[in-house]
């Protein structure tokens, strides 16, 4: 599909606390396309006169020239941008990354932990003056194009070698650890590790002895005991960083997974201590 690879133009985080929000209003860019990758949060995008709601592992392809306005929703968002120019595909004009009916959105799933580190090693290099870093930074888009354009337009799955056992499992296990605050469900691990639910929930429990939803919960529960060693934060708040929205539900995980409740925890890990 990928006659030209593009040059990197520009690119930045935007990280959006309570009270703040992201907003551009209605705009184009003549001579260059964008991505936008949220990171956290939730927001509408009107790309091309079409309202999208999207969220955390979302990825906004806004092409050349194509009219988009963008809000968050949501208490706090965080979103990786970055602008180029040159991407030619096969078919589509110039820096048209999608074309003709296809969705300005693309929900990443198992794909946007690759590409958020992608992404985020692209921007941190091209920000960086160091020889050779706009150099570095466009091969990375050169392999985030590549990847792209193999999950947009390949029509099946080619080559997909068989994996053991071990490999499949520590697929698994490091998607959940570094997306532990998202709401990770079982098919999604499926696609990642290229098993069915079935047999992936087999491997999972001969490799480590437990199954891929009790693996995130006792990770989850690791993750609230840091915050509750490390900070004063307020329970909703440590809650929603491991990804549940009900405090209580949270509570009452954590007294069933490690045996007290969160705030004894706290009270037996920092006695007297002051607020971080």
């Amino acid at each position: 599909m990928i006659i030209r690879m593009p040059q990197l133009l520009s690119g930045a985080y935007f990280r959006m606390g309570p009270g703040e929000r992201f907003y551009f209003p209605l705009h184009q860019h003549e001579s260059n396309a964008e991505l936008l990758l949220i990171v956290d949060g939730e927001g509408e995008f009107r790309v091309d006169n079409r309202l999208y709601r999207a969220r955390t592992g979302s990825l906004l392809v806004y092409n050349r020239g194509i009219w988009h306005e963008e809000r968050s929703t949501s208490d706090t968002f965080s979103a990786i941008y970055a602008g180029y120019a040159g991407l030619q595909l096969r078919g589509l004009p110039s820096d048209f990354l999608v074309g003709g009916e296809r969705a300005a959105v693309i929900e990443l799933n198992e794909h946007f932990v690759p590409v958020k580190q992608l992404l985020g090693e692209m921007i941190a290099e091209w920000n960086q003056a160091l020889p050779e870093s706009a150099e570095m930074a466009n091969a990375l888009l050169a392999l985030l194009m590549g990847r792209l354009a193999r999950l947009l337009y390949s029509t099946e799955e080619r080559g997909v070698r068989r994996r053991p056992a071990k490999e499949t499992v520590h697929l698994a296990k490091r998607y959940m650890e570094e997306n532990y605050y998202a709401d990770i469900r079982l098919n999604a691990l499926s696609r990642l590790t290229h098993t069915n639910a079935y047999h992936l929930i087999h491997m999972f429990k001969q490799e480590t002895g437990t199954s891929p939803i009790q693996y995130l919960i006792r990770y989850r529960m690791e993750v609230a005991k840091q915050y509750l060693e490390t900070t004063r934060l307020p329970m909703p708040e440590i809650a929603e960083k491991v990804g549940y929205k009900s405090e209580t539900y949270f509570q009452n995980l954590f007294k069933k997974t490690v045996g007290i409740s969160p705030g004894k925890y706290r009270d037996s890990v920092r006695p007297g201590r002051g607020e971080a």
